[in-house]
């Protein structure tokens, strides 16, 4: 399959404000602005990249995040692979309803929309950030929970740049992979950065502590192991050293006894003596 070519409809929904456009123009190589222009209904932009010797074409939709589009954006959905969720890490409420974002996505394409990467975006503003790390992976792990799919999460800012790049070169490689394309880990790697969340509930950094606290746990029990014998060696040498300090104990009380036997012959040889001289005279 080298050499081919592949047209991909990508989508980047969110709430208004959440950076969307941002988003789209930074990777579009057009920078960034400071000022906040809405997007009527839908906005649209193509993107070629390569990967190895496989071309890519992304079309990209913007989709207005205004109420009032509703209706208006369902028409869009149709035909989409993949879609960006992106809410505001300053605005907890622009991730809870990523919710129904994904599930608009899903039911509005027919489910032909089923790879998603959820953007935590305007990571930049770390003073005035109000929603965590792991809140936003926590609420990834309960959204794959209840639309059974694979996400992956990971932080961006429209302003500098940050990750912007990196998250739709993974999409890319994502999508390539569903079309049984292998791309070579010299070509691209899956930065580490990311998370990647199970509809089991677990992430990559979940599996990476499950897999050391198992480490961790063999070893907690070698060493007890090896307590355990030292213990046995340590009770076997006592009951040798109580061994030896009764047989010492003994051969004292053996030469006590020789002694006072050696006394009391001396005691005897004298009386003898003197009874053997006494018989003399």
């Amino acid at each position: 399959m080298s050499g081919r070519q592949y047209l991909f409809k990508v989508l980047l929904l969110g709430d208004g404000a959440v950076g969307k456009t941002s988003i789209r123009e930074r990777y579009m190589g057009r920078g960034f602005k400071g000022s906040y222009l809405k997007t009527i209904g839908a906005d649209f932009a193509s993107k070629k990249l390569t990967m190895g010797d496989t071309q890519i074409t992304m079309q990209i939709f913007d989709l207005a995040g205004q109420d009032a589009y509703v209706t208006a954006r369902k028409a869009f959905y149709k035909g989409g692979r993949a879609a960006f969720l992106v809410f505001d890490l300053q605005d907890e409420t622009t991730l809870v309803n990523l919710r129904q974002w994904a599930k608009d996505a899903i039911e509005f394409s027919q489910g032909s929309i089923s790879t998603f990467v959820v953007l935590g975006n305007k990571a930049d503003l770390v003073e005035t950030r109000m929603v965590s790390k792991e809140r936003a992976v926590q609420f990834c792990r309960q959204l794959s929970a209840e639309t059974g799919l694979d996400l992956v999460y990971l932080e961006t800012s429209a302003k500098t740049g940050q990750n912007i790049k990196e998250a739709f070169d993974l999409l890319a490689y994502t999508l390539l992979k569903e079309a049984n394309v292998e791309i070579p880990p010299e070509v691209y790697t899956p930065p580490s950065i990311i998370e990647i969340i199970k509809p089991g509930g677990t992430t990559q950094s979940d599996a990476k502590t499950t897999e050391v606290a198992e480490q961790v746990a063999e070893i907690q029990e070698d060493l007890l192991t090896m307590l355990r014998s030292l213990e046995q060696r340590i009770a076997t040498l006592e009951t040798n050293n109580q061994k030896q300090a009764e047989v010492e104990t003994k051969v004292a009380q053996l030469e006590s006894k020789i002694s006072e036997l050696e006394e009391r012959v001396r005691r005897m040889g004298h009386v003898l003596k003197t009874v053997v001289d006494s018989l003399k005279k």
